[in-house]
This record gives structure tokens, C-alpha cells and sequence, in this order.
């Protein structure tokens, strides 16, 4: 939200230019467009995500339920990536999106499964119902601010050529005079220069909702794990043994039992092993791959199970006991390449 608000009131030097910079700037104005927009779009959120999941939800019983509610479920989520690459452009921040393509290898279960237990889907979808209302309010708005602006300022010219005049009230004063007209430019103006930082508030408080609401939740994304001696012909991996320069210690930490469940694991769970003992979240780990989060809950689950393991916590423990990682690979190492084991693959 900070790189919002530089980037509406950063460039003005003086208060004067923050005042009435903003005013004259081609950018306040396309943050107006894009407010005003959101009002049409939200309706169609709204209506299209209310209809889908009322008949979805009636009909899930039958093959209508889910032939209704899975297209909803990917096309809130490519909805969700329009909606992000709309507020970075109209707003000038970046923030990263969760990967929501269609990731190769998968079932068709398993990209709706995974989908469903991804946060940013539900997320995602908050954020698109929530831009019906807050379009109505940026509607409203900018519409009667606008309005009133325009008859303040406009009130001169219309009373010279025609019998326009401003009532305030049944039985408050009338102006009906240019001279009295003129007296309501300066409240035009000051209108104008109030509506006009409104906006650019309202665009910068929306760009930092939709950061929160359709960006990841990863902090520290580390950087794409080396690959553990992947092999084109074997790429789910096999039998895995120390690498002699790995040197005595790491021998002594890798019971044979340790490396036969390792053997089990495919080469992308024995990264995710690698980063899940490393300290980052699933989240984190989805940005190193660029997946979804809910296929790196699914990887997780696998690994935990054919390990015989109960938690993450297990899951580190494990890791460093085999020799599977080194006591140097902590998590404060996130500026250097995540080197797992230096273990290679034999047999």
C-alpha cells in the first residue's frame, strides 16, 4: 500500500505540487476510469459467482453440480489474474501472483483437487464478490462528486445564457446571477481538488486489498532447488547413497532404512523435502516451483506418507538424520542456491 501512495504523491516535491499535482496528472484519472469500472465488473462477479454457486450447490448430486462448479472454480481464478494485472498497471505496485495455470502432469482430479485446497482460490474468490459493493461506493462517488463539481463551476456560464439558478432549500436562498455564480467557483474547485485525492487514496487503499487478496502469501520465495542428479530416463527417482565428498559425518547420519524411504520419494518430493526442512512455508515453496499451493499440500501429504512421518517437524528432523540435507543448509542461507544432500543417485 506504501508503493501506492509513492506513486500518486512521491514524484511532488513541495505540499503545493502534492496538492494540486495529483490534479493534473493522466494517471488520477485512469485510477478514476478504473474505480468507475469496477461497478459493471462487480456486478458480473457477483451475479455470475451467485448463480453458479446457487445452481452448482442445488445440483451437486447430480453431473450438473459439478459441471457448473469447476469451470467457476478456474475461471475465478484466471479472473482473479486479470483483476491483479489491472491493479499493478493502474496502480504501479507489484505484487506476485500464485501460479494459476493448468500445470502439466496432473490428473484432471488432481487440478481440481488441488485447486479447492489452495488458499488463493477461495481467496480469490472473496475478492471478486467483494468488488460489487466497493464498485457501487467508487460509482456513486465519483458520479455525484462529479455532478456537483460540474454545476459549481459550470453555475456562471449557464446563468448568463439561460434562467439556471441554485436553490438551497425550499425556503433558503436562491442564486440566479453570474456575479452570484462566480461566488461558487472556489467551492467547485476545492470540491474537484478533495474528490480527486479521494480517488487516489481509494485506488491505493484497493491496490493494497488486492495485494493481501489475490497476491501469495510466500515472504521469502527461495530461489529453484538444484536439481538432485535428475535423470531423463528415471525422473521419479531410485536408489539414493552419499556422495563421497559429502564425507563421514553425513554416512554416519544416513541409516539404510532412511535411504530406502528415500528412494521412494520422486525427485520434485525430495526438493520439497529439501525446502520443507529448510524452514519455508508452502507458499514460499510454491514460488520456487511456480505451482499452486495446493499441489505443494498434495507433494507434502505424499512425502509425510511414504516417509511414515506425522509432521513437518518430523519431516526436518528426518532430513538432517539421513544425511538427506547438511547441518550448513539453514534457512538463513536463502541468498544461495538450495543444495540438497549433495547426494547422487546409484543402481
Amino acid at each position: 500500500m506504501r508503493d501506492a501512495f509513492s506513486k500518486v504523491y512521491g514524484r511532488f516535491s513541495s505540499p503545493p505540487a502534492k496538492v494540486f499535482g495529483p490534479a493534473v496528472s493522466p494517471r488520477t484519472y485512469l485510477r478514476a476510469f478504473h474505480l468507475l469500472i469496477m461497478f459493471p465488473l462487480g456486478v458480473v462477479y457477483f451475479v455470475g459467482l451467485v448463480t453458479a454457486f446457487a445452481v452448482g450447490g442445488s445440483m451437486i448430486w447430480t453431473i450438473v453440480g459439478p459441471l457448473v462448479l469447476i469451470p467457476t472454480l478456474f475461471l475465478s481464478r484466471w479472473a482473479g489474474d486479470v483483476e491483479a494485472w489491472t491493479v499493478r498497471k493502474v496502480a504501479q505496485v507489484e505484487f506476485r501472483r500464485p501460479p494459476t495455470a493448468i500445470e502439466p502432469g496432473q490428473s484432471a482430479w488432481s487440478q481440481v483437487w488441488t485447486r479447492l485446497i489452495d488458499p488463493s482460490t477461495w481467496t480469490g474468490i472473496v475478492y471478486l464478490f467483494a468488488q460489487f459493493p466497493i464498485g457501487i461506493a467508487a460509482f456513486v462517488f465519483i458520479v455525484v462528486t462529479s455532478a456537483v463539481t460540474a454545476v459549481l463551476i459550470g453555475a456562471p456560464v449557464a446563468m448568463a445564457v439561460s434562467s439556471f439558478q441554485i436553490e438551497f432549500g425550499s425556503n433558503g436562498p436562491q442564486l440566479d446571477t453570474v456575479r452570484e455564480g462566480l461566488m461558487l467557483i472556489p467551492a467547485g474547485i476545492l470540491l474537484f481538488l478533495i474528490t480527486v485525492h479521494v480517488i487516489n487514496v481509494a485506488s491505493a487503499l484497493h491496490a493494497g486489498w488486492a495485494r493481501v487478496m489475490l497476491g501469495t502469501r510466500a515472504r521469502t520465495p527461495p530461489p529453484t532447488p538444484e536439481a538432485l542428479d535428475p535423470s531423463p530416463a528415471d525422473p521419479g527417482g531410485g536408489s539414493w547413497t552419499p556422495a563421497p565428498e559429502a564425507g563421514p559425518a553425513t554416512e554416519s547420519r544416513t541409516p539404510a532404512e532412511g535411504l530406502t524411504s528415500l528412494a521412494s520419494l520422486t525427485t520434485r518430493e525430495q526438493e520439497i523435502l529439501g525446502l520443507i526442512a529448510r524452514g519455508y512455508s508452502n507458499a514460499e515453496i510454491a514460488e520456487a516451483f511456480f505451482i499452486s499451493e495446493g499441489t505443494v499440500k498434495t507433494h507434502v501429504k505424499r512425502i509425510l506418507a511414504k516417509l511414515g512421518l506425522r509432521d513437518r517437524t518430523q519431516a526436518t528432523a528426518f532430513a538432517y538424520e539421513t544425511g538427506f540435507l547438511r547441518p550448513g543448509d539453514r534457512p538463513d542461507a536463502a541468498d544461495a542456491p538450495v543444495q540438497i544432500g549433495r547426494m547422487r543417485r546409484s543402481g
